[in-house]
C-alpha cells in the first residue's frame, strides 16, 4: 500500500501556481495601468501641442497664456518641452518638476509627440508614474485580498481532505492488520478478539440464544496441495473462502491456519437451522473448483459448539468447536458434528495414548503379527505384517485408536522405523526355523514417505539384517499412491520401486487412481478394500464395482488381493469373479511369530517352502479346476 502524499509535497506545488499567477497579475495590471497614463498623456500632450502651434511660426517658440491655464487641471502632466531638432524649450512644470531629456535614452514617464504641421517640431511630454503605481497598488491589494481568501479556503480544503486521507490509510492498515492477505476474511487474531468481544458482551441476543461457533476444515486439500502445487491450494483456499462469504452473507469469517476456517453465528441458536446451513455450506463448498485447465473438488468437515457466552475463555471455545470438527473428519468427513462431553473425554484419552506411546516405543512395548494371504487354491501366497501394542496397565490398546494418534503427533515416523526393523529380525528368525518368507508386506503411511531420509533409514534397518529390497513389500493406501508427480512422496515411491520393493495399493475403491500412475509405479498388487467385501451377499450387494475393480487388476497384470474375508460365501463369489488373493478371517487370523511358525508347519502340503508356497500366484483360470 503506498503511502499518502505528505503535506508539505501537497501544499508546495499549488503555492508555486499561486504566486507565478500572482506575478503575473502584478505585471500585467503594472502594464496596464502605465498603458493607461501613457495614453491619457499622449492625449494631453496632442492638446498641448495644438494650443502652443496657434502661434505664429518663429524660432523661438514661447508657451502661450492659455497653456498654463489649460494643463492646470491635468495634475497628471509634470512638464512640457517643444523641441525643434535637438533645442528644447520647457512650455509648463509643475513646481519642483524635471522636464524630459532629449538626449537620454527610454524614460517610461515620458511621452514623445510628432508636431504633424511643422517637420522637426516635437512636443516631449513628463507624466506622473506615482499616481500610476498607487492606482495599481490599490487594485493588487484587492486582487492579493480576494487570493489569498480563496487560498486560506483552498489551504482548508486540502487540510480537511488529508484529514480524511489519512483516516482511510489507518482505516486500510488496521483492515489490512485483520484480514487474513490470501483470502479476505478475518485472520486469526482479528476473529478471536471478535470471539472475545462476543464472549464478554452483555447484550442479549436474538431468541435468548448466544448463538454458535463452527469450525471448518477441508477434505483433499493436502491431496490437492501435492497432486497441483501451492499454487492451485491458494485458488483452492480463495474459492472456499468467496464461497463462504457468498453463502453466509455478513457474518464473522476467519481463517485460522492452513486449510481451517471458523464462523461465528449470533442469529441462529436452534440445531435444526445450523445442520441445514451445515448441508448447504459442505454442497457449495464441495462444487468443482477450476485449477487452470483442471477440475477438482475439496470437500468440508464441520464442527459446531453452541456458544454459551461467559462460562469458557476464547481458547476453550475453539477448542471445543475443533474437537466436534475432529469428529466429523473421523466418522466420515463431509458432515457436520455439534460438540459433546465425551469428545472432551476421548481428547483426553488421546493425549494420554500419545504420551504413553512416546513411552511404549522407549521400552518396546510394540510387537508385530501377520495375517496369510491365499491364492484361489488356498495356499499361501503373501503375508501381511500388523503392529500391535501391548500396555503394560490397559492391556491390547487397538491400533485404530494408536495409529490415527501416532500419524496426527509425527510420531508414526519412529514408529514406522521400529516397525520395519521388528519385521526383518522376524523374517531372520523364521528363515532360522526354516520357515520360507521371500518377502513381507509392511504399511507405510504419507507421514513416512514425507521425511527426506525415509529411503535411507529403510535400507540401513536391511543392511543391518542383512535383507534386501526384495524381502519388503510396503503397502501405501490408494490416496498416497496418487500424490502428484512433482510431490517428493511420489519420488520416493518411485526410488523404492527402482530399488526393487514391491508395492501394494492398499484400501483399493476407496479413493481414486490414475492407471498411468499405477503402471509407473510398478505396483504388484491392489488390496480391495474390506468394505466391497463385506457386501456381499447383502440384500443391496451390486457386484459390479467388484467386478470392475477384479477386472482392472487383470488387465494390469497385477494381483488383486480381497481384504476381510469372512465367510465360505464371500470366498466363493471372489472365486468365481477371478479375484486372484484373498485376506481375512476366514483364514486365519493375525498371528504372532511363534503361532505364525506352528500355523505354517501345520499347512498340508505347503511344505516345499522352496518353491510350492512361495510360487508366482497363478490366474484363477488355471489354478481352479
Amino acid at each position: 500500500m503506498q503511502g499518502a502524499p505528505s503535506s508539505e509535497v501537497t501544499w508546495q506545488t499549488p503555492m508555486r501556481v499561486v504566486l507565478a499567477a500572482a506575478l503575473v497579475l502584478c505585471i500585467s495590471v503594472l502594464f496596464i495601468r502605465w498603458y493607461e497614463a501613457r495614453a491619457r498623456a499622449e492625449s494631453d500632450g496632442q492638446a498641448a501641442l495644438a494650443l502652443i502651434e496657434q502661434q505664429p511660426a518663429s524660432v523661438n517658440v514661447q508657451a502661450p497664456a492659455s497653456l498654463a491655464v489649460a494643463m492646470k487641471p491635468k495634475e497628471a502632466i509634470l512638464s512640457l518641452s517643444h523641441c525643434i531638432g535637438a533645442q528644447c524649450t520647457t512650455m509648463y512644470a509643475q513646481p519642483m518638476a524635471a522636464p524630459c531629456d532629449y538626449a537620454a535614452g527610454f524614460q517610461p514617464q515620458c511621452v514623445t509627440l510628432r508636431s504633424k504641421a511643422n517637420i522637426g517640431y516635437t512636443l516631449m511630454v513628463r507624466y506622473d508614474l506615482l499616481a500610476v503605481l498607487m492606482t495599481a497598488g490599490i487594485d493588487l491589494a484587492v486582487s492579493g485580498g480576494v487570493f489569498g481568501i480563496v487560498l486560506l479556503l483552498w489551504y482548508l480544503h486540502v487540510q480537511k481532505a488529508q484529514a480524511k486521507g489519512k483516516a482511510a490509510v489507518a482505516q486500510q492498515v488496521k483492515l489490512g492488520a485483520e484480514r487474513d492477505p490470501l483470502t479476505g476474511v478475518l485472520n486469526r487474531v482479528a476473529f478471536e478478539a471478535a470471539l472475545k468481544r462476543h464472549n464478554e458482551s452483555t447484550k442479549q441476543a436474538s431468541k435468548g440464544t448466544d448463538g454458535c461457533l463452527m469450525y471448518f476444515d477441508l477434505d483433499r486439500f493436502k491431496l490437492i496441495n501435492d497432486t497441483h502445487g501451492h499454487i492451485a491450494g491458494d485458488v483452492v483456499l480463495k474459492t472456499v473462502a468467496q464461497r463462504l462469504k457468498y453463502t453466509l452473507g455478513d457474518v464473522m469469517i476467519g481463517r485460522l491456519g492452513g486449510d481451517e476456517f471458523a464462523v461465528l453465528l449470533v442469529d441462529i441458536g436452534a440445531r435444526d437451522k445450523i445442520e441445514q446451513l451445515g448441508k448447504v455450506l459442505i454442497e457449495q463448498v464441495s462444487k468443482p473448483i477450476q485449477i487452470d485447465k483442471v477440475s477438482d473438488y475439496v470437500g468440508l468437515s464441520i464442527g459446531a459448539y453452541m456458544l454459551k457466552r461467559g462460562e469458557l475463555s476464547v481458547g476453550d471455545m475453539l477448542h471445543r468447536a475443533d474437537l466436534a470438527m475432529y469428529e466429523a473428519k473421523r466418522t466420515g468427513r463431509g458432515r457436520l458434528v455439534f460438540y459433546e462431553e465425551s469428545m472432551e473425554n476421548a481428547s483426553r484419552g488421546q493425549a494420554e495414548v500419545q504420551s504413553d506411546l512416546k513411552k511404549a516405543l522407549e521400552e518396546r512395548q510394540l510387537f508385530m503379527v501377520y495375517q496369510p494371504e491365499l491364492d484361489a487354491t488356498e495356499r499361501i501366497r503373501g503375508m501381511e505384517a500388523l503392529v500391535r501394542w501391548r500396555h503394560p496397565t490397559r492391556g491390547m490398546v487397538p491400533p485404530d485408536e494408536f495409529i490415527p494418534v501416532a500419524e496426527k503427533n509425527g510420531l508414526i515416523v519412529p514408529l514406522g522405523k521400529m516397525i520395519l526393523d521388528m519385521v526383518c529380525a522376524d523374517i531372520v528368525a523364521m528363515r532360522n526355523e526354516h520357515i520360507q518368507l521371500p518377502y513381507v508386506s509392511v504399511n507405510v503411511s504419507l507421514r513416512e514417505l514425507s521425511s527426506p531420509t525415509f529411503v535411507d533409514d529403510v535400507m540401513a534397518t536391511l543392511n543391518k539384517r542383512g535383507l534386501t529390497p526384495a524381502d519388503i513389500e510396503f503397502e501405501i493406501t490408494e490416496s498416497t499412491a496418487m500424490v502428484g508427480q512433482a510431490g517428493k512422496e511420489s519420488v520416493i515411491l518411485k526410488r523404492l520401486s527402482d530399488l526393487g520393493f514391491r508395492l501394494a495399493i492398499d484400501d483399493f475403491g476407496s479413493g481414486y487412481s490414475s492407471i498411468a500412475r499405477l503402471l509407473d509405479l510398478k505396483v504388484q498388487k491392489l488390496k480391495i478394500d474390506r468394505v466391497f467385501v463385506w457386501a456381499i451377499g447383502k440384500p443391496d450387494f451390486d457386484p459390479s464395482l467388484l467386478e470392475l475393480m477384479i477386472a482392472l487388476s487383470r488387465r494390469l497384470g497385477v494381483k488383486s488381493v480381497a481384504e476381510g474375508v469372512e465367510t465360505p460365501e464371500q470366498a466363493a463369489w471372489l472365486r468365481e469373479a477371478g479375484c486372484m488373493m484373498m485376506q481375512g478371517y476366514l483364514y486365519a487370523r493375525p498371528m504372532n511369530q511363534a503361532q505364525l511358525i506352528n500355523w505354517m508347519k501345520l499347512q498340508q502340503g505347503d511344505h516345499d517352502f522352496d518353491g510350492g508356497v512361495w510360487a508366482a500366484t497363478q490366474s484363477t483360470e488355471t489354478s481352479v479346476v
